[in-house]
């Protein structure tokens, strides 16, 4: 009789060191999944980010607030997509780029008193602007392989 409650106390002890392990697995699995999904928002962050700051430089100009949350998540697109360097400096490019937009609109009325300089200042925001679109759709082409699931 001994030796049957022995056989029974190891066969116990199998079974939930089996179900412990069991569990442990689920949780390696659920914890992997969320961190490919907290990765993925955080990259669409970026994406979304970038896109509402073009919109509204191309627009009638860009808020203090959306140019900061721009400026976050390009500086965090550095570590999100550590693996292509490129796509941190597209965003830095439009970054970059984006004052001659911003100095254009923010100072029109002052410009309008030289027309050269004001010619001038156009063209270049015109430029940046054609230039933009193509970086988006570029920023678009490159963030594909991370945001499609």
């Amino acid at each position: 009789m001994d030796i049957l409650e022995i056989f029974k106390d190891y066969i116990f002890a199998v079974l939930m060191a089996l179900f412990l392990a069991y569990i442990t697995y689920q949780q390696l699995v659920t914890n992997r999944q969320k961190l490919k999904l907290d990765l993925y928002n955080k990259r669409f962050e970026v994406y979304t980010a970038t896109l509402k700051f073009y919109q509204e430089l191309i627009g009638d100009g860009v808020t203090s607030e959306t140019h900061k949350d721009f400026i976050e998540k390009k500086e965090a697109a550095k570590f999100l997509f550590s693996e292509d360097a490129s796509i941190y400096e597209l965003l830095n490019e439009l970054h970059e780029k984006s004052f001659k937009v911003k100095a254009f609109k923010g100072h029109r009325k002052e410009l309008e008193s030289s027309p050269e300089i004001f010619s001038k200042a156009a063209q270049e925001s015109l430029e940046v602007v054609n230039w933009s679109v193509e970086a988006v759709k570029s920023l678009s082409s490159k963030l594909e392989k991370y945001l499609n699931m």
